[in-house]
């Protein structure tokens, strides 16, 4: 038969050993909870803890794959290991690309320690949850269970925070979806002079959604990427397709771990509609102009404001400050811009008298008329025909 203390003999198998052991203990292992300050005592960890509890730990850092990530946390523990065991409390993998650590809650200070220790020598913060104290060691599983709902709530405290258990409050499932609330940020993103605003208005729909304090987390996430798709509905509805912005991506929400990463996506993706739907505008508005222009040039006689919105299917006071940001130029400037331009022609190429020309390109007072052709060409009606004749 095998002596037993051979296997505790080798650092690498005792490690192992001892991560299997209080795995098992924490997962409710009954062949691990049997005897378990006996085992403990065979894997040099003190048997004696005053109040037992769980504490869960991983790095809050970007990590490419989940290799990365199990090998930051083979490091972690191998630094607590050499640099951190005087403090109390034993480090172990559980399995789940994390950290756990057990101790007494009377040494609970150990929990600041390892997040200020880890934190220096790794230069990237920390998640930590922490479970309830138990009385023995054979209910230690409740406390990591505890722990897990803990450290799960980084999803509203952030990154870096050590969360207790029993501050937690309860989470609360939502009755229904928020559409009017959807509607609301839409017409928002669609009226917003800058990200600013639209970041204003991600905070104030969440703000809305969490005022009755944390809502589940899955509930967030469908509730999210509801949103996004409802949103993109009502914009692929006003631009006439779908293809004139780049959808989200459903996986690339399920991967985002905090309210605030979630926040920033959903920003990031309607700051990307709103230029989708500025560069319709710009298409559509420009295609608006040259209509009314156009209307403008065959029937420069009777245009008016009014009559040229009706035409365009518009108010008159949208058109007007549309020509004036579109062109640079009033309704009136560019009615009038028109109109001399068939003036000249008409000088130029007719015999009509002054009044006549005046009559066709829609004044009725040839000597306003006359003041105007003066002042935006720099002659008289007459002195323009006369200067006509004598260049042709």
């Amino acid at each position: 038969m095998l002596n037993k203390a051979i296997f505790f003999d080798d650092n690498e198998m005792l490690d192992m050993m001892r991560d299997r052991f209080l795995k098992g203990l924490v997962t409710r292992d009954s062949r691990c909870s049997r005897q378990a300050k006996e085992a403990l005592s065979h894997l040099e960890l003190s048997p004696y803890f005053t109040f037992p509890t769980i504490a869960l730990l991983e790095p809050a850092g970007f990590f490419p794959d989940a290799k990365a990530k199990r090998q930051r946390l083979a490091e972690m523990k191998e630094y607590w290991q050499r640099n951190g065991r005087e403090a109390g409390g034993a480090m172990f993998a559980d399995g789940e690309d994390r950290l756990g650590l057990l101790f007494s809650w009377v040494s609970r200070e150990v929990i600041e320690t390892v997040n200020r220790r880890l934190r220096e020598a790794f230069s990237e913060p920390v998640n930590i949850g922490v479970g309830k104290p138990c009385s023995q060691l054979t209910d230690v599983h409740h406390s990591y269970r505890q722990a897990q709902c803990a450290l799960q709530d980084k999803f509203y405290k952030g990154v870096g925070e050590v969360v207790y258990y029993s501050d937690l409050c309860p989470y609360h499932r939502l009755s229904e979806y928020p559409a009017d609330k959807e509607g609301e940020l839409y017409r928002c993103v669609k009226g917003a002079e800058d990200a600013g605003e639209i970041g204003q208005a991600v905070e104030r729909f969440y703000g809305d959604i969490l005022q009755h304090g944390p809502v589940d987390l899955k509930c967030i996430y469908e509730l999210t990427i509801r949103l996004l798709i409802g949103i993109e509905k009502r914009a692929s509805a006003d631009l006439e397709s779908a293809n004139a912005y780049k959808p989200s991506e459903i996986m690339a929400v399920l991967e985002l771990q905090t309210l605030r990463e979630i926040k920033e996506y959903v920003v990031a993706h309607l700051n990307g509609l709103r230029s989708a739907i500025r560069r319709h505008e710009r298409e559509g508005h420009r295609s608006i102009i040259k209509k009314s222009i156009q209307y403008m040039e065959q029937e420069c006689q009777q245009a008016t404001l009014d009559s040229v919105a009706r035409k365009v299917y518009m108010t008159p006071t949208y058109l007007s400050s549309l020509f004036k940001t579109s062109t640079g130029k009033t309704f009136i400037e560019q009615l009038t811009e028109i109109r001399i331009a068939k003036a000249k022609e008409m000088l130029k190429h007719t015999h009509l008298k002054n009044y006549e020309v005046a009559e066709k390109v829609g004044y009725k007072d040839s000597r306003y008329f006359s003041q105007i052709f003066k002042k935006k060409v720099g002659l008289s009606p007459s002195e323009y025909r006369d200067s006509a004749k004598a260049r042709a």
